[in-house]
């Protein structure tokens, strides 16, 4: 009996100690349901449609299940492999100078003394990030234009010949890059900044001590300091390789470009869309799919081999 009375009274303990939802967390709730909702509604319900990569659909509809072929049929098609090149070029242009970008305007900006003067050049370079390819595009396009560009009525001032500089093929890519820095280099320093905040400021007084300069101070504990972090952000990239060029290609693509600004993402549009071949576009896109998950699980499992503890970073 002594025992029952026990187990009765802990419990009942243990039910007084459960823990209720308070008013602040049902807020917090409702306040993060909108976007979990839109993400389902956007990412998950659409997945079955993955299925049409394996079959024939057309106009008018289900014809029948074709196993592979579409995948075939894509891998055998030149402009394929071209905007699949493209797609690279700019991703391997993005990862050697976008993605060291940020990390470089944050410790810039951690060096500046004047806080009023740090916080005006930390917002105006986070405004891009807010603006839309479509009317970045727009300024861009009016910049470097050969006629009443900025840039060309500088060249013709010295004697020059104006430079239509959005016709060049070999130029365009780097030109693009510039253009996805100059947008996304001041948001994506928050996170670095936010990193730099978080190292022990009596390390660098120590540092001082010992006569160490600014740049070794950057080195030996700046940089080892917001490691993990740039760790995460590459693996994380990885998530969103080979997308998110659709919006600017599809604005600053002409016919004169094509051959390098064709990329996988407007190749899908133009074969999904416009040409009505939607199994085939599916295809392109698991495909596309694929390759970035592969991507991020083996730069994942990479980056056990650059953390102190031995242990992957997702």
């Amino acid at each position: 009996m002594e025992t029952t009375a026990k187990y009765v009274q802990t419990d009942i303990h243990f039910k007084k100690k459960k823990k209720k939802i308070t008013k602040t967390e049902i807020v917090l709730y409702l306040m993060i349901a909108p976007a979990v909702i839109l993400y389902f509604i956007f990412h998950y319900v659409p997945l079955p449609g993955i299925s049409l990569a394996f079959a024939d659909f057309r106009v008018g509809g289900f014809k029948g299940w074709v196993g592979l072929d579409n995948f075939r049929y894509a891998f055998n098609l030149n402009f394929f492999w071209q905007s699949f090149i493209n797609t690279w070029r700019f991703e391997l242009l993005d990862y050697i100078f976008g993605f060291p970008a940020p990390i470089i305007f944050a410790l810039l900006l951690n060096e500046l003394r004047a806080q009023r003067f740090k916080k005006v050049v930390q917002t105006i370079s986070t405004l891009p990030h807010f603006i839309s390819w479509v009317v970045i595009g727009g300024i861009f396009i009016s910049i470097f234009s050969p006629s009443t560009g900025y840039v060309n009525s500088i060249i013709k001032f010295f004697g020059g010949e104006p430079i239509y500089f959005l016709s060049k093929p070999r130029l365009f890519p780097f030109l693009f890059t510039f253009m996805r820095i100059w947008k996304g280099v001041g948001y994506g320093s928050i996170i670095y900044l936010a990193a730099l905040s978080g190292i022990d400021p009596e390390l660098y007084e120590s540092a001082v001590l010992d006569g160490a300069s600014r740049w070794k101070q950057t080195i030996y504990i700046t940089l080892p300091g917001i490691k993990p972090t740039i760790l995460l952000m590459f693996v994380l990239s990885f998530a969103g390789a080979m997308g998110g060029l659709f919006e600017p290609m599809y604005v600053l693509k002409n016919p004169m470009i094509a051959e390098t600004a064709e990329v996988l993402d407007t190749y899908t549009y133009e074969v999904g869309l416009v040409k009505a071949r939607y199994s085939l576009s599916t295809a392109i896109g698991l495909f596309k799919s694929t390759i970035s998950l592969a991507l991020i699980l083996a730069t994942n499992f990479l980056s056990k081999y650059l953390t102190e503890d031995g242990k992957s970073i997702l």
